[in-house]
């Protein structure tokens, strides 16, 4: 494959959906009857003088079956919190972008999705992610998600430097999958996505996945927001400078409230926005804590509070009371209001709201 010469920003919306067909003895609520609002467009930055030499979708495949899963891309967006098969209603473009061939083995199985990534790119199509599906009754195939606890989802990024090649791998922010028999629940917090049918009368089971940002720093831009990716990328264990040290401390809730958490240091901060450690991915204070983290991270690197004055009030006082070890007792209305915090953070570190995200 060619390599791909681009600018300093690749503007790859990565908000990835997997459609990837469910498991069928699993039970959870159902979500509202509207698709929520997408959280923001995505941006993937590379270094300096980089190439890109591939995008590679991988997946890890815990019960493979003897069928074909095609890629497709997805068309509209979607919330992990809320999408169901009805709200979705089947919104992906009908090429085949790739397929994992048959049959699967078990373990990391990837396809090529460069071509994607660069019309994403260069706006040629807005990302809403992509779709997995499989040919009519056949048989199930079931890939781990990134409320399991080992092998996640994952973007590799493959790039060549004037110094060699390397590499970012992107977690995935949400993932969720749809089933066809329940047509109105929601299954974000599951540990599995699926493709394809379990037998004939369980109709189509499916899967959205939405992944991380990373981006690096831009020294002539100020007063603008970055993504918890950025923040989590730029904390100095990796090959980027450390710019998180010197806008620390920072409390997620009052300061000194009897659950504040206190972010001291550059590895809390990162165990903060990895959402693996105070918490997992499905629980919403662990998620409000990343978001939360980030939108404080730039609002001390130079941003203003245009949009979330309100809110960072009303994030303290309720961490401050209530930590991650909280999140199962909550009633719907707390529960509601923590995601919808998450969601304006979120919003507005991607520059949906507020000053406006980093070019």
């Amino acid at each position: 494959m060619s390599h791909h010469h681009l600018p300093r920003i690749l503007a790859a919306l990565l908000a990835i959906s997997l459609l990837a067909a469910g498991c069928s003895d699993l039970n959870s609520p159902t979500g509202p009857a509207d698709t929520a609002s997408p959280a923001g467009l995505r941006s993937i930055v590379l270094p300096e003088n980089a190439t890109l030499d591939a995008a590679i979708l991988r997946l890890y495949s815990a019960d493979p079956a003897d069928t074909t899963v095609y890629v497709h891309r997805v068309i509209a967006p979607w919330d992990e919190n809320t999408v169901t098969w009805s709200n979705f209603g089947g919104a992906y473009a009908p090429e085949v972008l790739a397929t994992f061939g048959t049959p699967l083995p078990p373990g990391y199985v990837e396809v090529d999705i460069t071509d994607l990534v660069l019309a994403w790119a260069d706006s040629t199509y807005e990302n809403h992610g992509l779709l997995l599906r499989q040919d009519d009754f056949t048989d199930r195939n079931t890939f781990w998600s990134r409320e399991h606890d080992t092998d996640h989802p994952q973007l590799v990024i493959r790039y060549t430097t004037p110094v060699g090649p390397d590499s970012l791998v992107v977690e995935p922010l949400a993932d969720t999958f749809i089933w066809e028999i329940t047509p109105d629940a929601n299954y974000g917090t599951e540990a599995r996505l699926y493709t394809g049918w379990r037998q004939d009368t369980d109709l189509e089971k499916q899967a959205l996945l939405r992944f991380d940002i990373l981006d690096v720093p831009d020294d002539e831009q100020e007063g603008c927001t970055r993504t918890i990716g950025y923040w989590k990328n730029h904390a100095g264990f990796g090959p980027q400078a450390d710019v998180v040290s010197p806008l620390l401390p920072v409390w997620l809730g009052e300061p000194g409230g009897e659950k504040s958490l206190a972010v001291i240091d550059p590895a809390t901060a990162v165990a903060v926005l990895q959402m693996k450690t105070y918490g997992r991915p499905n629980n919403g204070v662990t998620k409000l804590y990343a978001q939360l983290l980030g939108a404080k991270l730039n609002l001390t690197a130079g941003a203003c509070d245009c949009d979330i004055a309100d809110a960072l009030v009303e994030a303290d006082a309720f961490l401050a009371d209530h930590d991650w070890n909280d999140w199962a007792g909550l009633d719907a209305d707390d529960r509601a209001m923590v995601l919808g915090l998450k969601d304006l953070f979120d919003g507005y570190n991607n520059g949906d709201i507020g000053p406006g995200h980093c070019d």
